[in-house]
């Protein structure tokens, strides 16, 4: 009787077993078919559906279809032009990075977080006060510099490009067509849900942006030549202690070393003092490289009390304020769920005189914009585009409340878009050049509107040797 029982038994699990092993086999034939659906879907979406080919949030075109050439396609170049193609522009690319940020999310964060590659940054020893003035460089052939040029020249010659007469080398060349696309972000240090943008010293950028600004003064020794630098958020608001571990320079040494390069007569505005005062406002975003609107007013107050006018007071203009803003360092952080949590508004103060502008766009056509632009429905990651509709090659602003024949011409970068804004009430011509995109010569264009003021103004990062190039380019 047991032994017919434990058959029994013997015989019930071998079903059992043969059961399961059937199930299994229709679960793992279900899923696979599942999988191949699931495949085959994103697929036909990958070939099939309409593709992106500007990213909104990003302000930057996506990448273009390559065309097929035979050397590509041997060497494989080809191939990975298409890889980046397919999975650049790929249907709902904005959807998808949203849903993958968010489910990383469910795996936890930590309270800080360095986006970037460390191995690409480079920080240079930042001198002591220099005893000697960076050179002004040569923008038309010369014989033979002058023996103080030369001097300058050897001084410099291990930093910066020169050619065989000594004077600083420099491409005078017309600048092709090309588009502004927006801002990219360098390495991102992320802590306490805000973003840096790590700052890192470089010798031979400093030397020939000093050296532009000296070459500027000297085109214009009867007019008034302002540089403004701008110090961003990582180093304002983070320890120096911390600055340090991250890799950094001390970002007020390295002004106080710019500006010793610079001719005397240069009006020198150095803004980290005047950040630090107010580091505890509202004057760098949290999920963007830019300040803010009240930020770029300090600057605006220390601009004019280095030129000798009185500053307005907020309450002197028409208040703003734009919600929903994410900016660059979201975008670059693959939409950070730290900074998805601190989200911007963008404040605004509309000027006194006017708030009417005139646009000249890449292609050359004008058209009509405000100062202060409505950004209520723009997309989240262009909102700043409310400070002069954001960066184009040329900007005129005329203000029918001042006759006097005041003018300025602002060499900028995006940071100068939240700046210009204060300057309109106290010029009857304010000039706005995007050294990146303009194309014509600046030189000229300033003896001929016998423009008075020339204002540099410049964020940490923009301290670079291509930046300075480009600068200069546009002066001859």
């Amino acid at each position: 009787m047991d032994e017919n029982n434990k058959k029994e038994e013997i015989i019930t699990e071998d079903l059992d077993k043969e059961a399961d092993k059937k199930i299994q086999g229709y679960g793992a034939k279900y899923m696979t078919c599942i999988s191949m659906l699931i495949f085959a879907a994103i697929f036909a979406v990958g070939v099939f559906a309409e593709r992106p080919e500007y990213s909104e949030s990003e302000k930057r075109p996506l990448e273009k279809k390559p065309e097929i050439w035979v050397t590509g396609t041997l060497t494989g170049k080809y191939f990975e032009k298409l890889d980046r193609w397919f999975s650049d522009t790929f249907p709902h690319r904005e959807r998808l990075l949203s849903l993958e940020s968010g489910m990383e999310a469910f795996y936890g964060s930590g309270s800080e977080a360095f986006y970037g590659n460390k191995t690409d940054a480079h920080e240079d020893t930042i001198p002591e006060v220099s005893e000697s003035l960076a050179p002004v460089i040569e923008l038309e052939t010369s014989e033979a510099s002058t023996e103080a040029e030369t001097e300058a020249s050897d001084l410099y010659s291990n930093l910066i490009e020169t050619n065989a007469d000594g004077t600083l080398k420099v491409d005078t060349e017309p600048k092709e067509e090309v588009e502004i696309t927006g801002e990219q972000a360098g390495n991102i240090y992320v802590t306490n849900n805000k973003g840096y943008e790590i700052f890192y010293y470089n010798q031979g950028g400093s030397v020939k942006y000093a050296s532009v600004i000296n070459t500027v003064k000297a085109l214009f020794p009867d007019r008034n030549v302002y540089d403004i630098l701008v110090p961003n958020s990582f180093g304002v608001e983070l320890d120096t202690s911390l600055q340090e571990e991250l890799g950094s320079g001390n970002m007020p040494d390295a002004f106080n070393y710019i500006f010793s390069l610079m001719d005397p007569s240069v009006h020198r505005i150095s803004l980290f003092d005047t950040m630090v005062e107010h580091k505890d406002e509202y004057i760098y975003f949290n999920t963007d490289h830019h300040w803010t609107g009240l930020g770029a007013y300090y600057a605006y107050r220390a601009f004019c009390e280095e030129k000798g006018i009185t500053a307005h007071e907020l309450s002197d203009f028409r208040y703003v304020d734009y919600t929903g803003f994410y900016g660059t360092f979201y975008f670059a952080t693959n939409r950070s769920e730290e900074l998805k949590d601190n989200p911007d508004h963008v404040e605004a103060w509309i000027p006194r005189g006017t708030n009417d502008a005139v646009i000249t766009d890449e292609s050359g056509a004008e058209f009509n914009s405000n100062i202060i632009n409505d950004v209520t429905e723009a997309n989240a990651g262009r909102k700043y585009n409310c400070f002069i509709n954001g960066d184009h090659p040329f900007t005129r602003i005329s203000n029918p409340a001042i006759t006097d024949g005041s003018s300025c011409v602002v060499v900028k970068e995006s940071y100068g878009n939240a700046f210009v804004p204060y300057l309109v009430d106290h010029y009857e011509n304010v000039y706005v050049v995007d050294y990146r995109s303009y194309k014509d010569n600046l030189a000229q264009f300033i003896k001929d509107r016998n423009v008075q003021d020339i204002i540099f103004i410049n964020n940490v990062q923009a301290i670079t040797e291509k930046v300075s190039g480009e600068i200069l380019s546009i002066f001859s």
